[in-house]
């Protein structure tokens, strides 16, 4: 039996897993619409500069990222359908709330509200896999939970601007909204058919969570995926777009266009992991090497065509390259898991999901001060950022990268099998 055909044969697992899809996918529309897709639109409605324009993104990052710990350990007790009924109706609150905000505080608020309840999306959905299906399947069926979310994300990008060149921005979010609402209630229907797994008797526990925290090797895996995530998030949601409008000239249809051909190259590479491994005799460690070193090189392209003033297509290619490297989540999860034990799966990849975000929350408005305090050009209500400060940006990133990249060759390999036997 093919192993498609094991999975369609799985049809109970099929009718739950497909709903939770879904919705992680309208919560990484909300990641990535807003600021970096509709930048210069918010800045001049919003009368906001830059700074204020990456605490938009920093709200929601902070909010979806900081619960994550909280988030593993009650999804690895109570599993992640249970969970998502309570993150799933927050999530619905803050993405129906959004488009009505007048006010920055209003804004704040709204975003930290939907990125808390989408902090629950991601790491439900790496339960439920782990829980619904084989785990020879895990690769590709974790594979098709990031295509399927990222592509979530890619509505956020080319679309969500053209949308916004024919309709306020206000109500493309609130026409998003109430499709996620319509995914919420999908799903809560699907979860009614489907038998959850008995809650533990046994009393709440820590230790899990310790062993991961104490073990070197999770320090290791989580610092190399969390340097390849938070430079092509912050570059795809928050900057990315504006550096081609400053720096090439393109408008923003067309820059829309390049991060959502982003998202699409990073969408196929996830999906193949379970090729990748395959292709690898499913070693861990050639894999992790090759995606930090092409981030590492990729940095070193960016700083290279913006001091050479290279053309368009250098950057569209190098951006591309980004992409590629930014695939690795799959093989990222699956290590983090490995590094530690079956029974703590969902928090050794909530603490790594935790630092992705919290990396890009820090690293966004780092970024927004320094395009800000670099000396740039305002014309009609829109900043121009200098070569300077696009330069500044993306050495610091080069070195961070550089770090990420010599530290990968200290990952131990697994070859698929857990470190350690249980945690119970």
């Amino acid at each position: 039996m093919s192993v498609w055909q094991k999975i369609y044969n799985n049809r109970a697992a099929l009718r739950l897993f497909i709903p939770l899809l879904l919705i992680y996918a309208a919560s990484y529309f909300q990641r990535t619409a807003l600021p970096g897709t509709i930048y210069d639109t918010l800045g001049e409605d919003l009368h906001i500069n830059a700074e204020q324009i990456a605490y938009i993104s920093a709200a929601f990052i902070y909010a979806y990222s900081l619960p994550q710990l909280f988030a593993g350990i009650l999804i690895d007790r109570y599993c992640g359908s249970r969970v998502v009924v309570f993150g799933g109706l927050i999530f619905i609150a803050g993405a129906l709330t959004m488009p009505f905000c007048t006010t920055m505080p209003a804004i704040y608020i709204s975003r930290a509200v939907t990125g808390l309840g989408a902090s629950t999306m991601y790491l439900a959905l790496v339960k439920e896999t782990d829980r619904l299906f084989d785990r020879k399947d895990y690769a590709l069926m974790i594979g098709i939970a990031y295509f399927v979310g990222y592509g979530g994300g890619l509505c956020g990008k080319l679309p969500f601007a053209a949308l916004c060149n024919y309709y306020p921005w206000r109500s493309v979010l609130l026409g998003a909204a109430v499709i996620a609402l319509c995914f919420y209630l999908l799903f809560l229907i699907c979860k009614a058919g489907v038998p959850m797994p008995p809650v533990p008797k046994k009393s709440f526990s820590l230790t899990p969570l310790k062993k991961i925290l104490l073990n070197p090797y999770s320090w290791l895996v989580y610092l190399c995926g969390t340097v390849n995530f938070s430079i092509y998030f912050t570059i795809q949601t928050v900057f990315g777009e504006k550096f081609l409008l400053d720096f090439t000239g393109m408008s923003v249809t067309q820059a829309a266009g390049v991060t959502f051909t982003m998202t699409l190259i990073c969408m196929f590479t996830m999906l193949n992991a379970k090729s990748f491994f395959k292709l690898s005799g499913e070693r861990r460690k050639p894999l992790i090497a090759c995606a930090t070193g092409l981030c590492f090189f990729d940095a070193l392209l960016m700083i290279t065509g913006i001091f050479f003033r290279m053309p368009g297509w250098y950057f569209i290619t190098v951006y591309c390259l980004f992409a590629v490297s930014a695939g690795s989540p799959p093989i990222f999860t699956m290590v983090m898991q490995e590094m530690n034990s079956k029974d703590s799966v969902t928090q050794s990849t909530s603490i790594g999901n935790l630092l992705g975000y919290l990396a890009v929350a820090v690293f966004a408005p780092i970024a927004g001060m320094i395009l800000k305090n670099v000396d740039g050009i305002t014309a009609s209500g829109v900043t121009v950022f200098s070569r300077e400060a696009y330069l500044t940006v993306f050495s610091a990133a080069t070195v961070v990268a550089a770090t990420s990249f010599g530290v990968s060759w200290l990952i131990p390999e697994t070859r698929g099998h857990y470190l350690r036997k249980s945690d119970r």
